[in-house]
């Protein structure tokens, strides 16, 4: 009985042993990870290339009250005055040597001139580009310049031409002295010695001096169609008053 006991009791804690060792070595149990639900959604529009767009030009003549699309539009009209505003981003090969002609280098992609010169290419009155002869300023020029890079079919081009060659002549004679107005000049210095002209004057006075600024010789007129002046190379000034351009006779 007592040997029995025994042995019921070692099976009863075997028994109890495995089942605390395998308790044990059970793997715990663990929970999955739960994916986040992102609350807006992220979308990336696709990228548009960029496509330049051409020059397109609006004239404008008579005080805004007609509009053309084309200088050539706007030729019968005979305007003597017309505005131009383009648009756009790429301008043509030839609008491009027509800016750098008239304004030199173009920076920061700023073609708003080309409505100045088309403007002009629409202006076919008969005084269109008289200013050219009656100033014609190195600035004026290449403008114009310019203008008929864009215009070569111009009406009056070949009158226009005409007007750039008197003016470059005029800047010339003037950059050597041998055009001017009116003033104190020292000679051989701002003005040339020579035979000059100026033609209808009114109340035109005109004087030679020497270096301590007594007359040589001196001339008032009313009125006259004509004035004539002979500045020689021993004269130190010449002054004229109310005589308009004085040029070299011919």
């Amino acid at each position: 009985m007592a040997a029995s006991a025994v042995m019921a009791a070692l099976a009863l804690s075997g028994c109890s042993n495995t089942s605390q060792e395998g308790r044990a070595a059970a793997p715990t149990a663990t929970s999955s990870p739960v994916a986040e639900t992102p609350t807006e959604l992220e979308t990336t529009a696709p990228e548009v290339e960029y496509a330049p767009v051409s020059i397109s030009v609006e004239i404008e003549c008579s005080d805004g009250s007609d509009s053309y699309a084309s200088y050539a539009d706007a030729w019968p009209g005979r305007y003597s005055m017309c505005e131009g505003t383009v648009s756009g981003d790429e301008p043509s090969p030839k609008e491009l040597k027509a800016l750098t002609t008239a304004y030199g280098e173009i920076s920061d992609g700023d073609f708003s001139s080309l409505g100045t010169l088309y403007a002009m290419c629409a202006e076919n009155a008969p005084d269109s580009f008289i200013y050219l002869e009656q100033a014609g300023s190195p600035a004026q020029i290449t403008e114009v310049q310019g203008a008929l890079l864009l215009c070569p079919d111009h009406p009056q081009k070949s009158r226009i031409a005409k007007l750039l060659t008197g003016a470059k002549e005029n800047n010339r004679l003037a950059d050597e002295g041998k055009i001017f107005g009116s003033g104190v000049l020292i000679v051989s210095k701002d003005v040339q010695p020579g035979t000059y002209v100026t033609t209808d004057v009114t109340n035109c006075y005109w004087e030679r001096t020497d270096r301590n600024g007594n007359p040589i010789d001196n001339y008032f007129t009313a009125g006259a169609a004509r004035v004539q002046v002979t500045i020689r190379a021993s004269d130190f000034s010449f002054n004229s008053e109310g005589c308009g351009e004085w040029r070299p006779a011919s």
